[in-house]
């Protein structure tokens, strides 16, 4: 049977799925009554002091570089509120995918349904906070940059995912324990690349983890990967229309 571990993204104290493949790191730490709880990302090789930037990114670097990775056959990121599933429209945590569903799928890199916008992604981004256009137009300009200057070879696939008008996000995902340490080790060097640019960026917080949610469809699609999207599970509503008036009003912008 295969070895698995799917982390769970969290800063507050939540309800979690009971299966044991499911691994909770509360990021940002400084959250002392949750340490005892969760594993917190301030332990052993870690970047937790960047969380207010990094986002979510600093558990899964906690994952890449604690979690003994030969050991397993799989890793995976979900949301404290968001988590796979293999039923539609699933609300409730036991409906969230588990290891013996899992181990029926069999290998492969599993995603969330893709998000199709009105426009280009990078536009969407662009637009995506009103007074912001400026500075987010510059942060996709400093990932093109990064991703030129640290793998240029990149820079076709970059191109076909910031122009293309759909896109994974989330920065959630199930994949081998291989891939997850080849996708961080090619994530984390393009992300940093991209902070050292941005020195001069009025607002520092939360960009890094919104640029890489665009980073795995490029990591995928220019190593030639496929991959299956499974249902994603909400434990806290979404309104459509608010993100349906949200989008126009950013296509517009």
């Amino acid at each position: 049977m295969s070895q698995g571990k799917i982390i769970v993204v969290t800063h507050k104290d939540y309800e979690m799925p009971t299966d044991e493949l499911y691994f909770p790191i509360c990021v940002g730490t400084g959250i002392p009554t949750l340490s005892g709880k969760f594993q917190p990302d301030n332990t052993g090789a870690h970047i937790s002091g960047l969380n207010s930037t990094y986002c979510e990114l600093t558990a899964i670097y906690w994952a890449w570089k604690n979690l003994d990775l030969k050991a397993l056959d799989y890793v995976g990121v979900a949301h404290y509120r968001r988590h796979f599933s293999l039923q539609k429209k699933a609300r409730t945590l036991d409906k969230a995918i588990t290891g013996g569903e899992l181990e029926k799928l069999g290998p492969g890199v599993y995603v969330t349904p893709k998000r199709t916008y009105l426009s280009s992604i990078e536009n969407h981004y662009i637009h995506s906070l009103k007074g912001y256009e400026q500075i987010h137009a510059k942060d996709i300009a400093r990932l093109r940059e990064a991703i030129h200057t640290c793998c240029p070879d990149y820079d076709t696939a970059a191109d076909q995912v910031l122009t293309g008008n759909s896109a994974h996000m989330l920065n959630m995902f199930i994949m081998s324990s291989g891939d997850f340490d080849a996708y961080c080790g090619w994530l984390f060097p393009v992300i940093d690349r991209v902070v050292a640019l941005s020195a001069d960026r009025e607002d520092q917080r939360r960009y890094a983890g919104a640029l890489s949610e665009f980073c795995l469809d490029i990591w995928l699609r220019h190593n030639g990967r496929s991959a299956t999207e499974l249902p994603l599970l909400e434990t806290e509503r979404v309104s459509f229309i608010g993100k349906v008036i949200g989008c126009i009003k950013r296509k517009l912008g």
